[in-house]
């Protein structure tokens, strides 16, 4: 039952005889070497000096930037990058948008082992066995949740190290709990929070030790990347329960998705699910005297009353 970012959950499998483009390899390939490296990074340094995106730099002006043995050298390796990496103008040579994402990668140093990480125990209640037990660790370089009781796993993401540098224990925590709703935020517009592209989202289920829970799905069609979240988050997120939240003092992005989960094993949103084909549910928020009631379609869509 996690936000994860990997598709075991859903066991899919991979076609071994889709077929990879060549222009897809070649572009991987181009990147196989230190000094087109260096001139993504030099095109990267001058925008970052002129505070300006897109800032250009002429043939002379990038030789003189990389340090290569001769201009013929430096033309064969520039050739490799237009295209797809660098795009050249009337002006001059910059960065392409998929050019500033490999820069963006290799500065921030995502593609390295993450850095140690130490567990810590951390507010909530498991959904399973509703103990308040849960864990914060780093494991096979996934950031996860768990409880030490029933040894559910909560939350699994990604853990890069860019996330850890210059931060406490606490504060890598915390900076997932933003994390995870900054995805979720993107995932209400059917965006990938990953390449920006189209997501589908279906309801599935979740057991653990006799428990079910019932999840939203989210697939991207163009880079596959897989976020499930409890159903519950999509209801927290209607207007109606944001505004009876904020008027008891909880501002929900402020509060870390584990920490959410005692929302649920507390009754504050008691779920029930009326059918499963087609999927309608419907949800009773309490709050002091204060209740809400909402209802879910397959399509996702959270209205008012039962």
């Amino acid at each position: 039952m996690e936000v994860q970012t990997d598709s075991s959950r859903l066991n899919m499998v991979v076609d071994q005889n889709a077929h990879i483009d060549q222009e897809v390899v070649d572009a991987i390939s181009a990147l196989g070497n230190s000094k087109r490296l260096e001139i993504l990074l030099a095109l990267d340094k001058v925008e970052e000096e002129h505070q300006k995106p897109w800032h250009t730099m002429t043939f002379t002006e990038l030789y003189g930037a990389v340090d290569v043995d001769s201009s013929s050298q430096f033309s064969y390796h520039l050739d490799q990058l237009v295209g797809q990496f660098v795009s050249e103008t009337p002006d001059g040579y910059r960065l392409t948008y998929s050019g500033n994402k490999i820069v963006r990668t290799v500065v921030s140093d995502v593609y390295e082992s993450t850095s140690a990480f130490e567990d810590s125990e951390v507010a909530g209640a498991c959904l399973f066995c509703e103990e308040t037990s849960l864990l914060a660790t780093l494991d096979a370089e996934q950031f996860r949740i768990r409880c030490t009781s029933c040894d559910a796993i909560l939350v699994t993401d990604f853990f890069p190290k860019s996330q850890t540098r210059g931060r406490t224990t606490e504060e890598i925590i915390e900076s997932f709990g933003y994390r995870i709703w900054s995805m979720y935020i993107q995932l209400r517009g059917d965006v990938c929070p990953e390449c920006f592209g189209r997501v589908d989202t279906a309801v599935d289920v979740y057991e653990h030790d006799g428990k079910t829970i019932h999840l939203h799905v989210s697939s991207c069609r163009e880079c596959q990347h897989i976020i499930t979240i409890p159903i519950e988050v999509t209801v927290a997120f209607h207007p109606a329960v944001l505004y009876l939240l904020w008027e008891h003092g909880i501002s929900l992005l402020d509060v870390p998705l584990w920490e959410f989960f005692e929302f649920i094993t507390s009754d504050v949103i008691v779920t029930d699910i009326v059918s499963d084909d087609p999927f309608v549910a419907t949800f009773e928020i309490t709050l002091d005297d204060e209740v809400i009631r909402l209802k879910m379609d397959d399509t996702e869509t959270v209205s008012i009353g039962l």
